[in-house]
C-alpha cells in the first residue's frame, strides 16, 4: 500500500511576487492586437503575492487575500506538479511550475503566457 504521507516541495515553500518584467520579456501579442489592450493587459501583472505552505497556498493582491488547499502530485529536477482546489475546481485541478533559479513560471489562463513569479522575503 502506498504511503499517506503528504509529499512536501520546499522549493515552492515561501513567498513568491508576479514579475510583470520577466513575464513580458519574450511574449509577443498577437499582430491585431490594439496596443491599449496590451498595456491593460501588462497592468494586471506584478502585483500578486503567493505565500506556499506545506499544504495551503495564500494570494494577496492588493490587500485581498484568499487560502487554497494544494497537493504536491509529482517533481523532478526542474519542476513541480500540483493539485489545487479552489472556486473554479473543487474537485482540483492540476497545474505543473517550473522553476528556474529564484524564479518559477506557470501558464496563465488559457495557457498562452507564462507568468513568472520571484521569490521574495516572507512578509508574515
Amino acid at each position: 500500500m502506498p504511503s499517506r504521507s503528504k509529499k512536501v516541495d520546499p522549493r515552492l515553500l515561501g513567498s513568491w511576487k508576479s514579475d510583470r518584467r520577466k513575464t513580458f520579456q519574450h511574449f509577443k501579442p498577437k499582430a491585431n492586437c490594439p496596443p491599449s489592450s496590451f498595456r491593460k493587459l501588462k497592468a494586471m501583472f506584478g502585483k500578486l503575492v503567493i505565500t506556499w505552505r506545506r499544504n495551503t497556498y495564500v494570494t494577496n493582491l492588493d490587500g485581498f487575500r484568499r487560502t487554497y488547499r494544494y497537493e504536491v502530485i509529482a517533481t523532478d529536477s526542474s519542476s513541480v506538479v500540483i493539485r489545487y482546489y479552489d472556486e473554479f475546481s473543487p474537485q482540483g485541478s492540476l497545474r505543473q511550475i517550473n522553476f528556474s533559479g529564484d524564479y518559477y513560471c506557470m501558464a496563465a489562463s488559457g495557457g498562452s503566457l507564462c507568468e513568472y513569479f520571484r521569490r521574495i522575503p516572507n512578509e508574515e
